[in-house]
């Protein structure tokens, strides 16, 4: 394993705060590119563990080496921060920004790539001046184990804005550059038109397949070979269907049920991330996904029996795991 400590300065550079398998691929990608980013780590003992490690290891193409990036944790932080990629689960990210509020210039790019909706719209009205975009990928990664990292597939990655500030110049402009300064090779970052309805695919098909592998206990693409959860999935479309109706939002929806067995298919060997915290003892997604569904729908008079059972029980498995 090679040891590879490249730290060659950019113009562009990006606090990332979550190390987990998405926030450590870009910060070892930006780190191969030559580019500077600093991980916030948790608090200090993960900070201290990390550079005990001396860096990630990082393998891409067969091929892996350490890679120490510059890191840090909410406690150390001197530097303030101008952009940020926020990589945290859902549930966590309100209580890691806290941590890092005083540091975060009122102006701030902020950049969400995570599962889940509903904490763009939180994280704006804590900081009303930032500029804050959400952000979604297919880029496969994932961690053996700890300070490990695996780059395992090549996806697409799409950047985008529900609503830009008026007083940006040319917001088409700045959204490129954006995109541009976040494509660490080989990952590539792209402006989408309309990241609203990319986000809410990916929505809808986590919800169809994330709290089912945790009620089955299975992986992604044995949900396939279980008549109740095939029955189970179909409803559970059928439902996100209605509701997207309802919202405005079944553009392009028409293949959703497709879609969602070829997902399962593609990622057959997975555990989903939502079954891992579940078997880990972690607090899960499930109110980002399946209880932002459920809360939507109720807003709208609507009743999604399949999906707020779902919700139900996830929570229910959640709660018995963490006692």
């Amino acid at each position: 394993m090679q040891k590879s400590t490249v730290s060659s300065p950019s113009t562009q550079v990006w606090s990332i705060l979550g190390a987990g398998a998405i926030g450590g691929l870009w910060a070892c990608c930006a780190q191969r590119s030559g580019c500077t980013t600093e991980l916030i780590f948790r608090d200090q003992s993960s900070l201290a563990a990390y550079r005990e490690h001396g860096g990630i290891a990082f393998t891409a193409n067969e091929q892996t080496e350490l890679l120490n990036i510059p890191a840090c944790c909410p406690q150390a932080l001197v530097q303030p921060i101008q952009q940020l990629l926020i990589t945290t689960k859902a549930q966590q990210t309100l209580t890691a920004l806290h941590a890092i509020k005083d540091h975060v210039q009122p102006d701030a790019i902020m950049v969400l790539l995570q599962n889940g909706l509903g904490i763009a719209e939180q994280v704006q009205a804590q900081f009303p001046q930032a500029l804050v975009l959400q952000a979604s990928t297919t880029e496969g990664a994932y961690r053996p184990k700890p300070f490990s990292l695996v780059h395992a597939g090549r996806g697409q990655t799409l950047i985008g804005a529900a609503v830009l500030p008026t007083n940006i110049k040319d917001p088409s402009q700045q959204l490129t550059d954006i995109a541009k300064s976040l494509s660490y090779a080989p990952l590539s970052v792209t402006v989408s038109e309309n990241i609203e309805a990319v986000l809410w695919r990916k929505l809808a098909i986590n919800c169809a397949i994330n709290p089912l592998s945790v009620i089955h206990r299975c992986r992604n693409g044995e949900l396939l070979n279980k008549p109740e959860a095939m029955t189970q999935i179909a409803t559970v479309v059928d439902e996100i269907l209605a509701l997207s109706k309802a919202l405005h939002l079944d553009d392009n929806l028409a293949d959703l049920h497709q879609q969602v067995l070829e997902v399962a298919r593609a990622t057959a060997n997975n555990r989903s991330s939502m079954l891992q915290d579940i078997e880990s003892g972690r607090e899960t997604e499930i109110e980002a996904i399946t209880g932002h569904l459920c809360r939507l729908a109720a807003k709208q008079g609507l009743s999604l029996p399949c999906n707020q059972q779902l919700l139900d029980e996830v929570r229910r498995i959640s709660t018995q795991n963490r006692s």
